[in-house]
């Protein structure tokens, strides 16, 4: 075989699946492009939590359905009383966890500043100008 052959397919390979590599590698960040959620550890609670408040909502429509009886529906929304409780008494002690963790850790300024138009940008991510729309690069 000829080797400017053998060339002519390395370049081809090259063609073809550096668009793929490139946009695994520049789409593989796990965070929104608006940064990070603060609150982003409590999702499973909050989770939990509605959870417990949707099985609520269905004794009570039973309940008012005459389905199930007074007595019944006390009995039974009881013990989602109780794991509403303790899921808001986990939230509070977590948000109390990360109120300390932000306390303890340095303010760093996040965002840049216009050149166009000199309006302060909070986002650091952002790549426009939300006042005049000039990029960021410009």
């Amino acid at each position: 075989m000829d080797f400017l052959l053998y060339f002519y397919y390395l370049i081809f390979g090259l063609i073809l699946f550096s668009p793929f590599v490139l946009f695994h590698f520049k789409f593989q960040e796990s965070e929104s492009p608006f940064g990070k959620d603060s609150d982003e550890n409590l999702l499973p609670y909050f989770q939990r939590k509605a959870n417990a408040l949707d099985s609520l909502k269905d004794l009570r429509s039973d309940f008012h359905s005459r389905k199930i009886t007074e007595e019944e529906f006390q009995a039974s929304s009881l013990p989602f009383l109780e794991v509403l409780d303790s899921i808001e008494s986990e939230i509070k002690t977590e948000q109390s966890k990360g109120d300390m963790q932000i306390l303890t850790q340095p303010k760093v300024s996040s965002g840049w500043v216009c050149s166009n138009c000199g309006s302060a940008v909070s986002l650091p991510t952002a790549k426009f100008c939300p006042e005049c729309g000039t990029s960021r690069l410009a």
